[in-house]
């Protein structure tokens, strides 16, 4: 609690369905959670945790997990912060998800220079608050050189999780990773990943590959 995870990759690859796994656990815990959603539409997240097992309907109904749709062309990085500042104070929300960072640059003014400014006082007074921010990131590059974020908001984070795309034998798949984990050790093998009906996968370390984090592995021949 407290602290502030990140999720990074790239579009589609299941960074919004791992933050809701995360709100939807803090929720089910009995802690108010709150997703803060720039980049979709409230009916097509319920509509989407629903198909893959992550229903929310009934921690709605149980006043455990609201949802906020934010068209940032309409609101202010101010105003945002209110309201997001409101929930924690007025609701006892103990678990934000903003999803995600390239949506809430749409709210400042200077995107290229404020981004970091008004995320690190956001998360800050979170982070003081004792509540949990799981931020989503999205990486413009489906794959070639890997990087942890595209927006340099790394560095506000306790705890690094990237998901990237793999091509192998001629099929997409799809690799998971921890890349920093500020309170305490973690395994820093790579994963597979994926994410059906039946909700969020984690399988097998990639031992028999090489270079997964260029998007392009290779076999070992060792």
């Amino acid at each position: 609690r407290g602290s502030i995870p990140l999720i990074s990759g790239p579009s589609g690859v299941g960074k919004s369905t791992t933050g809701t796994a995360l709100a939807r656990a803090s929720a089910r815990r009995g802690e108010k959670a709150a997703a803060y959603l720039f980049e979709e539409s409230e009916h097509s997240f319920s509509h989407r945790s629903d198909a893959i097992g992550l229903g929310i309907d009934d921690l709605r109904d149980e006043d455990t997990f609201e949802i906020h749709e934010v068209e940032p062309l309409s609101i202010s990085a101010d105003e945002f912060a209110h309201q997001v500042r409101a929930g924690v104070e007025e609701r006892g929300v103990e678990f934000v998800l903003l999803d995600g960072t390239a949506g809430y640059q749409l709210a400042l003014q200077n995107p290229e220079t404020e981004l970091r400014s008004e995320l690190h006082a956001l998360c800050r007074y979170l982070r003081n608050m004792g509540v949990t921010v799981a931020l989503t990131d999205e990486l413009s590059s489906v794959t070639g050189t890997f990087q942890a974020s595209d927006s340099h908001v790394s560095y506000l984070a306790d705890n690094v999780v990237f998901i990237r795309y793999i091509e192998v034998g001629g099929e997409i798949q799809k690799a998971i990773g921890v890349l920093k984990k500020r309170f305490g050790d973690f395994e820093s093998t790579l994963r597979t990943f994926r994410i059906d009906e039946n909700g969020i996968h984690v399988g097998n370390v990639l031992s028999d590959l090489r270079g997964v984090l260029t998007g392009t592995p290779t076999r070992r021949t060792d």
